[in-house]
């Protein structure tokens, strides 16, 4: 639950938003250079978004302020955008290229790392850090400016 308004007094006013979902944006905003993503989602956002984005599980992160472990999620693409005159009216999700980290790029070479990344993180999960190591390679076989692959082989 978020506020959004005008706080103050007479004198001073102040518009702004408060609330622990604003907390954990900010963080999860922070987040991001860990992991060398563009936009990351959590849980709430991820069930928000009702299947007009595609995302790839990123992990678990210990979010401060929080008392539980945040599962977070990279926004990879919108499957149609919808700001008309932007140019990508007609992008669907069954475009072969598509708009990922500001550059454009064969949607199956993104879904298939992203399929090897996500194989890795289930491994992980798991305590098999040595076959999970194998997918993350795979997936920066793929696309080899993967942060998120690189930053778990490294």
């Amino acid at each position: 639950r978020v506020l959004v308004g005008n706080y103050g007094c007479d004198y001073r006013i102040n518009y702004t938003a408060l609330g622990d979902g604003v907390n954990l944006a900010s963080r999860l905003e922070s987040a991001n250079k860990a992991f060398g993503t563009v936009v990351m989602v959590s849980e709430s956002t991820l069930a928000g978004a009702a299947g007009g984005f595609d995302f790839r599980r990123l992990g678990r992160v210990i979010v401060p302020g929080k008392a539980e472990v945040v599962t977070v999620h990279e926004l990879l693409f919108e499957h149609k955008d919808p700001h008309p005159g932007s140019g990508m009216e007609k992008c669907t999700v069954d475009d072969p290229m598509v708009l990922y980290r500001w550059q454009w790029v064969r949607r199956d070479l993104v879904l298939r790392a992203v399929g090897f990344y996500e194989k890795g993180i289930a491994l992980y999960s798991d305590g098999d850090s040595v076959g999970a190591l194998r997918w993350f390679r795979e997936a920066l076989s793929v696309l080899p400016w993967d942060s998120p692959s690189r930053l778990l082989v490294e």
